[in-house]
């Protein structure tokens, strides 16, 4: 299985990240535990209080907020936690999403000889050990 100290935690998943304000930095995480102890609830259920759920509403507005910071600081981690496997299955599926449909909707190429769409591959890496612990996701 995995080493001691490499499964799955979400403070430590972003212990890397940068936003050039160590307050935003500390909440983005803070956030992002949250989100993952309690997947099924609402961001005012997950917040302390209306004003909590208003600041994690408003994070992705923010000018610090950088995506690709964030992605960043996710493939730092899962280096960290597949170094030192010997096997890592690879999960894979491809999804494809019709937009025949949406006639105004500009930019999806062709899913079919002539239906619009898009086609997404997503392989996500998992631990070895039967736990299913994700360890990067990959997808485009």
């Amino acid at each position: 299985g995995m080493e001691e100290g490499k499964t799955f935690d979400m403070e430590k998943e972003f212990e890397g990240i940068n936003f050039n304000s160590r307050r935003f930095e500390n909440r983005f995480r803070r956030t992002m535990a949250a989100i993952r102890k309690h997947p099924d609830e609402s961001i005012l259920g997950r917040g302390r209080n209306r004003a909590d759920a208003k600041g994690i509403y408003r994070m992705p507005g923010n000018d610090r907020f950088d995506i690709a910071e964030i992605l960043e600081a996710r493939q730092e981690a899962a280096i960290e936690r597949i170094t030192g496997e010997k096997v890592i299955p690879a999960v894979q599926d491809t999804t494809s999403l019709n937009y025949n449909t949406h006639e105004k909707t500009e930019g999806p190429g062709y899913i079919g000889d002539k239906t619009k769409g898009v086609n997404i591959h997503s392989c996500i890496a998992v631990s070895p050990d039967g736990q299913g612990a994700p360890l990067r996701l990959a997808g485009g």
